[in-house]
């Protein structure tokens, strides 16, 4: 089974995001700004907006990302 960098859950409005690679977490943390996500312990939330563009971002860069409905 291939690495897993990112699952993404579909909430609706907010996407929560669950970073399960330290790669993955720097990468985020570099780029958004503080004020677009919420830290949930490992995970964060974002609008369904910034979530799109992040999910290209992360895909652009090489993760792994898995999205769940």
């Amino acid at each position: 089974m291939a690495t897993q960098d990112f699952i993404i859950t579909d909430q609706a409005s907010v996407w929560l995001f669950e970073p399960l690679t330290e790669a993955a977490q720097r990468f985020v943390r570099e780029k958004l700004n503080f004020d677009e996500w919420l830290w949930q312990g490992e995970r964060f939330a974002v609008d369904y907006l910034t979530a799109g563009a992040l999910t290209e971002d992360l895909q652009d860069e090489g993760f792994a990302v898995v999205t769940k409905h």
